[in-house]
């Protein structure tokens, strides 16, 4: 049924052999992360198999991946996951040889068992042997290939004749060598490093870069000192060499812990698939800049709100077919998933072109919930926005996918805490589009220093709009509180002394507004000085030491030694907060930005 090139490896062990007993841990986890790779790649076969039709170099590509993951499975003990994997692959090169032929219900059966092997291996690995009887999903397989067998069989093709070698042609010792061979280890590019290793190498970086900036400002006091004198300008070439090497050094280090976001993107059109089939819609998913990289504590947290986004334009964007007919579109919707790199961001597009959001039902569920008031008026723009409040969901009837209020409240928690933005815009009947905005980083980032008093903090550059120069004329008092006019938009200011309850004898006339943004939201935040951008590291901070300390997201240790807040934007926008600040509840009158 098959030729030998994929003729299986056999891999024997004494007596009934437990992982836990004879394989480490390590290993364990190198087989995983293979196995899931080549789990990836079927999934990937059968999806566009489903899509394109018969490919015999499609085929050709998921048996090698399948015949190292049956390889892989016999050393680890597996011997149900290698016997599967046997048997797909059987059933694999009868498609390719034409014996059996690809229909709904073969894919249906083919996509089961990839889900059900998925499962086995991931419940072998963290047992420690095999859990999951794949002995069911193994007979729907050999149900496949009886249907093949008992088919016509096809004339064999006769080989040609081949006169026998003479023996002293022979070479008996090339012969061994090249049985020997199969025992030797392949040479491989790669090397598996914990990412636990590469934290605390980026940690050691970040230290030399703060020694860097005070190195480098002690060279300049020192030329200052010194004027023009030779070893003076030895040691401003020396901060310079050293700079450069530093931040060629960190440069590299932060290259090696980033990866391509297709890491994230490549498990979505399996789900879109699945959903799509269990709602009775036809959906196809389009996946652009799959190759663009981004740090790998960004992919690993920026999965599940993708999962939630992608789950909520599939029940709520896309329409079914006929629906879709009547409306004058395409029986099968679209959904766009794009990632690109804009200077030190990545932007990440969820594109539907379905129903849309229809923003009068948004206002009334948000009246009946009392995010809004009667009397208030709002934007279409500014309403859609209430869809990220908690618990809030359009959809009465609760489902699998829906109704419980839960997904894209999950969306802006988890996009806030990656200190990125997430807009939405939508057109009734055309469909809607989210678009995250993110730091290529969460290590080392792009900040605004501004001072207050004394005090220096630090912004993200990643939530920075613009910053202007205050003129007390430009301000207005709205409800009793500050606000700022810019090109149509009202803008709160809040002042960073009031927050921190800093004294300070500066103007309170003279300043600047840096004006932060959240999604479609804008708040001013009132500085004294503007003090210049500067990469800084981030360091969490201990919540034993520093106590409750609002609107900090981590902290940075500057060149001078003195230790400088990260502001955390999000609690600017968060009225709760920001009336606990002020010592005030929620019913003392404390107004907020949200609520402008």
């Amino acid at each position: 049924m098959r030729g030998d090139a994929y003729a299986p490896v056999e891999w024997t062990f004494p007596g009934s052999m437990t992982m836990s007993e004879e394989i480490s841990p390590e290993l364990v986890t190198i087989y995983l992360e293979d196995a899931r790779g080549h789990l990836e790649a079927l999934d990937h076969c059968l999806l566009t198999l489903e899509r394109e039709g018969l490919d015999p170099e499609l085929i050709a590509g998921v048996l090698g991946p399948l015949h190292t993951l049956k390889g892989n499975s016999g050393m680890m003990g597996f011997g149900g996951v290698k016997d599967y994997v046997h048997r797909l692959e059987d059933v694999f090169a009868e498609v390719n040889d034409g014996g059996l032929k690809l229909t709904a219900p073969m894919f249906d059966t083919l996509f089961a068992g990839a889900s059900a092997l998925r499962e086995a291996i991931e419940k072998a690995c963290q047992s420690g042997g095999e859990v999951r009887d794949l002995v069911a999903d193994r007979t729907e397989l050999d149900v496949l290939l009886a249907h093949s067998e008992a088919a016509e069989p096809a004339l064999a093709p006769v080989a040609p004749h081949l006169p026998p070698v003479p023996a002293a042609h022979a070479r008996p010792r090339e012969k061994d060598r090249d049985k020997d061979i199969q025992y030797v280890a392949a040479r491989s590019n790669l090397l598996r490093v914990e990412f636990a290793q590469l934290d605390h190498l980026l940690n050691l970086v970040g230290e030399l870069i703060i020694y860097r900036t005070k190195l480098h400002q002690l060279g300049r006091q020192l030329v200052e000192t010194l004027g023009g004198q030779k070893d003076a300008r030895d040691l401003i070439d020396a901060v310079q060499q050293v700079a450069g090497v530093s931040s060629q050094l960190q440069e590299t280090v932060m290259d090696i812990r980033m990866l391509p976001i297709r890491h994230v993107f490549e498990r979505f059109p399996r789900m879109v698939r699945d959903l799509a089939r269990g709602q009775g819609k036809e959906i196809e998913l389009i996946i652009e800049g799959e190759g663009t990289r981004v740090d790998k504590a960004i992919i690993d947290e920026i999965g599940e709100p993708l999962v939630h986004m992608l789950r909520n334009s599939i029940d709520h964007g896309i329409e079914q077919p006929h629906v879709r007919v009547a409306k004058g579109k395409t029986p099968t919707g679209t959904i766009l998933l794009a990632a690109n790199q804009e200077s030190n961001h990545v932007l990440i597009t969820i594109m539907d072109d379905g129903g849309g959001i229809d923003v009068s039902t948004v206002k009334k569920k948000a009246m009946r919930m009392g995010l809004l008031k009667g009397d208030e008026v709002l934007t279409d723009r500014e309403a859609v926005q209430l869809i990220f409040s908690p618990g809030f969901s359009t959809t009465e009837q609760i489902t699998d996918l829906s109704g419980r209020g839960v997904g894209l409240d999950v969306v802006l928690k988890a996009i806030e805490r990656l200190n990125g933005l997430v807009e939405v815009e939508t057109v009734q009947g055309v469909g809607t589009k989210f678009t995250i905005q993110l730091p290529l980083t969460l290590a080392i980032i792009s900040a605004l220093l501004v001072e207050v008093g004394t005090q220096t903090y630090a912004i993200p550059l990643s939530v920075v709009v613009e910053s202007i120069k205050y003129s007390p004329g430009d301000v207005h008092n709205v409800n009793g509180r500050p606000t700022l006019m810019l090109r149509d938009r009202i803008v709160p200011i809040l002042r960073l002394s009031d927050m921190f309850n800093l004294t300070t004898d500066g103007d309170p006339q003279k300043g600047y507004i840096v004006i932060v943004g959240r999604g479609d939201k804008r708040v001013g935040l009132f500085v004294e000085r503007l003090r210049g951008q500067q990469e800084v590291v981030i360091k969490a901070l201990d919540p034993a030491v520093s106590g409750p300390t609002p609107a900090a997201a981590g902290a940075t240790i500057m060149g001078d030694g003195r230790v400088v807040l990260i502001l955390d934007v999000a609690a600017f926008f968060e009225g709760r907060r920001h009336a606990l600040i002020h010592g005030r509840g929620p019913g003392d009158g404390a107004r907020h930005p949200e609520n402008a």
